[in-house]
């Protein structure tokens, strides 16, 4: 009982070094519970640290912007000092010629996923459907220059897009 305390313990005074922005103190108390109490399955500590001070880099939301003015997206990172893209075409037409074609199957109950234009993205990446993307357009890289104690920069990034479309990043 009193090893459960001490581990919840630990757990909680993490949450409040990172409610206080103490990155580098909450990783060496996260350091110290992996040691005191070392992972079992499914525990997600490790993760955890990894996620303070490791690299660790996102997109964040960006609305849809004019072709012709090279393309620029948000990307939010932590501890990573260079980052290389590839941008990938997405096949638009293919893409709403099978959205018209299950729309007009008459499905009955509408599958929101299949229709859900906005969703492309998770469906390229999580649910596989490859179809959907297309030859590689453009490949570049990015030095970054993080901030001190694993806390997030923004930064934004020049795309070398120029034609209309949409693009897998």
């Amino acid at each position: 009982k009193q090893e459960s305390y001490c581990r919840q313990g630990y757990q909680v005074l993490v949450r409040i070094l990172e409610n206080r922005r103490q990155y580098p103190q909450a990783a060496v108390v996260l350091k110290e519970s992996l040691v005191q109490f070392p992972p079992a399955a499914r525990d997600g500590r490790p993760q955890h640290l990894k996620q303070i001070v490791g690299n660790w880099g996102r997109f964040e939301p960006i609305s849809t912007q004019p072709a012709g003015k090279g393309a620029g997206v948000e990307f939010r990172f932590r501890n990573g000092k260079k980052v290389h893209f590839d941008a990938f075409a997405i096949k638009v037409p293919l893409l709403l010629s099978d959205i018209k074609a299950y729309l007009k199957s008459d499905p009955g109950r509408l599958d929101y996923n299949k229709v859900n234009l906005n969703n492309i993205g998770f469906r390229l990446v999580q649910a596989k459907e490859s179809k959907y993307l297309g030859e590689r357009v453009a490949r570049w890289s990015l030095d970054l220059n993080p901030r001190e104690n694993h806390f997030d920069r923004r930064v934004t990034v020049t795309t070398p897009l120029q034609k209309p479309g949409a693009y897998l990043v």
